[in-house]
């Protein structure tokens, strides 16, 4: 059986909300919180199993960009008031100062109808569990004294 999560009892729990933070309570403890539902009714979503691709801004976007204002022939002025954004802020864009976020990226795609957004093929790498961290940590420097 599980143990409570703040107060360690091994009774029924519920899954409750404590300072923005979802725990597995008893109920002693789920007065200190929301009580979301019980902690046994708690499913893995099939989403989290699969890893879902992982998407960025291509790299030559300033160029892309730059390339369309200048296709419908229209100046920055113009092209931001027809992306309803700022000038400045598309100016950035088209000298590849600030990258537009994903969510901007697929709207702009939408709109000029171009390709902004590409997959992330950078695998991230997982630690090994029983490696040591490098340098030195806080337990290095500390002397343990044991009460006799």
């Amino acid at each position: 059986m599980a143990s409570c999560d703040m107060c360690g009892k091994e009774t029924g729990l519920v899954l409750a909300e404590i300072e923005k933070v979802e725990m597995k309570v008893c109920q002693n403890c789920a007065k200190y919180g929301v009580i979301r539902r019980r902690a046994d009714e708690v499913r893995v979503s099939s989403k989290k199993m699969h890893h879902e691709p992982a998407f960025r801004v291509t790299d030559n976007y300033a160029s892309i960009l730059r390339q369309a204002r200048e296709k419908q022939g229209l100046s920055q002025e113009d092209f931001a008031r027809y992306l309803q954004e700022r000038e400045s802020i598309v100016a950035k864009w088209e000298q590849g100062k600030m990258q537009p976020s994903v969510d901007i990226a697929r709207r702009l795609e939408r709109i000029l109808g171009l390709s902004l957004v590409v997959e992330d093929v950078e695998q991230a790498f997982e630690k090994e569990k029983n490696s040591k961290p490098e340098g030195f940590t806080l337990g290095d420097f500390m002397k343990v004294r044991k009460k006799v």
